[in-house]
C-alpha cells in the first residue's frame, strides 16, 4: 500500500460517508501497531463506530485496546468537549459578575459556534507536541464525512486569522472567548497540517463517478489551505473473477472499470492503492488484519445472520401514503453511504410526477443532489443549506450581540 510507506506522524483518513474511512483507518491503526509502533487512533465523527469496529466502549477518553498491544483509541464527543468548554468559561466569573450577566454569557455559549470551538481544541490539542500524545509514535483520524472535515481541517487557519485581524475583540465573554490565550497552540496546529514530512491526508473513494468527482473537490480544497500530502485508496473495487458468471455482478464490475477509467485528471497524480471487495463483514480484528492485503478471509468474520423475508413496504407504497394528505414534511436519515440522498431524490421526483409542489433539500456538507437528480423538473425545487454558511451567519450574529455585553463589563 502506497499510504502506508514510511507513513509520517499524523494520517487523515476523509472521504464522502460509507466508503469505509473507519474500517481502513482502524486496519491501518492495527498494522503500525503490530509493527511495533505506539499508535493513537482518534475518530472525529460525531457518528463513530470506532468501538463497534473493536468491540469496546471507547468515549471522550484515551482508551487502550486491550487485544491490540501498542494501540489506544479516543472519540471526540463534540457535545462534551462543549459542555467542558462552557464550564471553563462560565467558572471563574460565577459569583464575581451579576447572576444577569453570567446568565447572558450562559446563553452566548449555548450554540452551535461553542461546540464548534470546543471540538477544534480538543483536536488541535492532539496536534502538538504535548503530554497527551508524547507517547504515541502516530495519530491516525478517522474523520467525519467529507464536509465536515474540510470545515474541521480549515479550522485552525480560520481561528488563527480571526486573531490576526483582531475581529470582535478576542478578549470578550462570549464563544470566542480564550481563543488568544490559545494562539501558540492554534499556530503549531497550522503548521503541523501544512507539514508533509508530518502529515499525510488519504482520500478515501469508490470506483464511482460521483464519488470520485467529490474526492476531486476535496483534494483541492485541502490543497488550497496547505495539505499537499495526500494519497488516494479506492475501497471496495469488485475483482474481475467474480464478474465471470454473474450478469449483476458484470454489470458492476463495468461500471467501476468506467468511472476508474473516467477519474478526474486532479487524482491522476496522485498515489493511488486500490482495495478490492471483501466477501466477509469488516468488524473484529481478523477482519481488519484482512483488509490490506489479498489473503483468505477469515472464518466467519463479522457473519450476520439476516431473517428469511424482510417485513417492509415498498417504496411505491411508501410514496402512496405520503401523497394522500397532498403535504407534509419528509425526513430522510441514516448512516453515510446508505444511500439517503438516492431516496430522497427518489421520493421527491415520484410526488412531482403525481402532480404535487415538492421542494427538496439537504443538510448535508456533502451534498449532491444536483448530480442525482441531473436535470430539472416539473413542480419540483431543490436548494442546499450550507453548515458552513450558516456558522458563519450564527458567528456575525454572536459578535454582534456580544458588543453590548462588553460595553456593560467596562463600566
Amino acid at each position: 500500500m502506497h499510504f502506508l510507506n514510511q507513513p509520517p506522524r499524523y494520517l487523515f483518513f476523509t472521504g464522502k460517508g460509507g466508503v469505509g474511512k473507519t474500517s481502513i483507518a482502524c486496519a491501518t491503526a492495527v498494522q503500525l501497531a503490530a509493527e511495533g509502533k505506539r499508535v493513537l487512533l482518534v475518530s472525529t465523527d460525531p457518528a463513530s463506530n470506532v468501538g463497534q469496529v473493536f468491540g469496546e466502549s471507547i468515549g471522550n477518553h484515551i482508551t487502550a485496546i486491550p487485544a491490540v498491544p501498542n494501540l489506544s483509541a479516543l472519540e471526540i464527543d463534540p457535545q462534551a468537549a462543549a459542555q467542558a468548554y462552557r464550564d471553563r468559561i462560565v467558572g471563574p466569573v460565577r459569583g464575581v459578575l451579576p447572576e444577569p450577566v453570567v446568565k447572558g454569557i450562559e446563553e452566548q455559549l449555548s450554540g452551535a459556534c461553542t461546540t464548534e470551538i470546543a471540538a477544534f481544541d480538543e483536536f488541535t490539542a492532539l496536534l502538538i507536541d504535548s503530554a497527551l500524545t508524547a507517547d504515541y509514535e502516530h495519530i491516525i483520524f478517522d474523520t467525519a464525512p467529507t464536509g465536515h472535515t474540510i470545515r474541521l481541517l480549515q479550522l485552525p487557519g480560520a481561528w488563527s486569522g480571526f486573531l490576526e485581524e483582531g475581529k470582535g475583540d478576542a478578549s470578550c465573554l462570549g464563544p470566542l472567548a480564550g481563543l488568544e490565550k490559545q494562539r501558540t497552540q492554534y499556530k503549531a496546529a497550522v503548521e503541523a497540517l501544512a507539514d508533509p514530512l508530518r502529515t499525510r491526508l488519504v482520500l478515501v473513494a469508490r470506483a464511482q463517478r460521483a464519488t470520485l468527482r467529490e474526492v476531486a473537490r476535496t483534494h483541492e480544497e485541502l490543497a488550497s489551505i496547505g495539505l499537499s500530502q495526500q494519497y488516494l485508496v479506492i475501497n471496495g473495487v469488485l475483482p474481475i473473477s467474480e464478474a465471470e458468471h454473474d450478469e449483476l455482478a458484470a454489470a458492476i464490475h463495468q461500471r467501476e472499470q468506467d468511472a476508474l477509467a473516467a477519474i478526474p485528471d486532479v487524482l491522476r497524480a496522485l498515489p493511488r492503492d486500490q482495495i478490492a471487495l471483501k466477501p466477509f463483514n469488516l468488524v473484529g480484528l481478523d477482519a481488519l488484519r484482512h483488509l490490506l492485503v489479498a489473503a483468505t478471509p477469515p472464518n466467519d468474520a463479522g457473519a450476520i445472520e439476516l431473517p428469511t423475508q424482510l417485513n417492509a413496504p415498498t417504496l411505491a407504497s411508501l410514496v402512496d401514503d405520503i401523497a394522500v394528505d397532498g403535504h407534509g414534511l419528509v425526513m430522510l436519515m441514516g448512516k453515510g453511504g446508505v444511500g439517503k440522498t438516492t431516496l430522497a431524490a427518489a421520493v421527491a421526483v415520484e410526488l412531482a410526477l403525481r402532480g404535487l409542489p415538492v421542494h427538496l433539500t439537504t443538510s448535508d456538507p456533502a451534498a449532491h443532489l444536483a448530480e442525482t437528480l441531473e436535470g430539472s423538473l416539473a413542480n419540483l425545487t431543490v436548494s442546499r443549506i450550507d453548515p458552513h454558511d450558516e456558522t458563519e451567519r450564527y458567528r456575525k450574529h454572536v459578535l454582534d450581540v456580544t458588543s453590548p455585553v462588553k460595553r456593560t463589563l467596562r463600566k
